[in-house]
């Protein structure tokens, strides 16, 4: 990845994502696959930046903290829910509330997520609360028949 020249612009939205992995100097996440950077952490919460691209999407993954996503730049992100009643979700994170897209939503603790974006990157915040501690990556083992009728939207999720 190559750095910015000091003479360019830093506007997100003339950025590619390797520009604006670099411009934040995110760090690859193994396992679930996107780009992140720590941006803050205490006793109660953290935040992190994720930039989401379709090679480095977010993997299908669950987290035993609330966790809550919002746009910041980059193309809408789709976000598959899979809540532990039996009920997918799809939501799209994304700057246009007129084409429902939405700019920010929260994922409870123990719900199985992924998320890809819709175009080259995304740039997203997530917060959880309390701060991170663990997270269980899916895996081809992993049963998701309560979930069947989302198995193709979770297939595109899986490492």
């Amino acid at each position: 990845m190559s750095s910015l020249p000091a003479s360019e612009s830093l506007d997100l939205r003339d950025m590619t994502a390797e520009q604006v992995i670099d411009a934040l100097e995110l760090e690859y996440l193994e396992g679930e696959g996107c780009w992140i950077k720590v941006l803050w952490r205490t006793e109660h919460a953290n935040a992190i930046y994720a930039v989401i691209t379709p090679d480095d999407f977010s993997a299908m993954h669950r987290l035993v903290e609330d966790e809550a996503w919002t746009f910041v730049a980059g193309s809408p992100a789709e976000m598959l829910i899979l809540h532990p009643d039996g009920a997918a979700e799809i939501v799209v994170l994304g700057p246009e509330p007129g084409s429902g897209h939405v700019a920010h939503h929260r994922i409870p603790a123990n719900t199985w997520q992924g998320t890809l974006t819709t175009g080259d990157w995304t740039l997203v915040t997530c917060v959880l609360a309390p701060p991170f501690s663990e997270f269980e990556l899916a895996t081809r083992a992993t049963d998701f028949s309560v979930w069947s009728e989302a198995g193709d939207a979770i297939a595109k999720r899986m490492r």
